[in-house]
């Protein structure tokens, strides 16, 4: 299938390692120019010479999605460079860490919200207007299972996820009229080289449990999602939730 996606311009948040990595090389393979905005500007610039040699374009930005200024720098720096954004990709997620909630301290709360939701309104605003003067795009939000079904001890980061998918719905809403699709996306269990440590001995066990296909999902899987999303073939998918989890919610076992 030719998804038609030659020649256009992608900004995958916090596309320095994992899943974000795999989402920016899927997009890569379709000949997208792929701009990598991440802290870790080493990582963003180690993806961005890999997208490099594949003869496709790239960009690394040293970028704080928190700040609002930073992210405006980012979107002018890739304006400049490539003249049009056609997809955001906002998959930056602050670290993952259980804590129950009756030790719950504001640092950590802050930092989710302020990486996971506040980071994604940030991206979002500046995006969709360079995306309206160019009448037209598509905004990639990465959910999670958790914002439908949280776990214990996860409250800032099941809060965060939900206030994604709200803003999602809203933006869905507010920004067709300008050709702007926005689509949010559900990962299941998806291992990862950070990731894969959780899943071993019997918590892999009763995390692979409720999966009907018997397997976690690979970063590859979700890259491969977002290419379609964002292309021709996927231009009446608008909104959310798009599950990716193997079926995890589909049945009660």
């Amino acid at each position: 299938m030719k998804l038609g996606l030659e020649n256009k311009v992608a900004v995958v948040t916090g596309a320095a390692r994992g899943i974000g990595k795999e989402i920016a090389l899927a997009l890569a393979r379709e000949k997208v120019k792929v701009v990598i905005p991440d802290l870790n500007l080493e990582g963003a610039t180690e993806v961005k010479e890999e997208i490099l040699a594949m003869g496709i374009g790239a960009q690394a930005f040293k970028t704080d999605i928190t700040n609002p200024q930073s992210v405006a720098e980012m979107v002018a720096g890739t304006m400049d460079e490539f003249g049009r954004i056609d997809i955001l990709v906002n998959n930056a997620c602050a670290p993952i860490r259980r804590i129950p909630f009756l030790e719950l301290d504001m640092e950590h709360w802050d930092q989710v919200i302020k990486v996971n939701l506040y980071g994604t309104f940030n991206c979002c605003q500046a995006v969709a207007k360079a995306m309206k003067v160019n009448k037209g795009g598509t905004i990639i939000n990465i959910s999670s299972f958790a914002a439908y079904l949280p776990a214990a001890g996860f409250a800032a980061y099941s809060c965060s996820k939900g206030g994604i998918e709200l803003l999602s719905r809203t933006l869905t809403g507010e920004l067709g009229q300008y050709g702007i699709r926005v689509i949010y996306i559900r990962p299941g269990v998806i291992e990862t080289e950070i990731t894969k440590q959780w899943h071993e001995g019997e918590v892999g066990e009763r995390m692979m449990k409720p999966i009907p296909i018997d397997r976690f999902g690979e970063p590859r899987e979700v890259g491969e999602l977002i290419a379609f999303l964002s292309s021709d073939a996927g231009s009446y998918i608008n909104g959310g939730p798009i599950p990716i989890d193997g079926g995890k919610y589909a049945v009660q076992l």
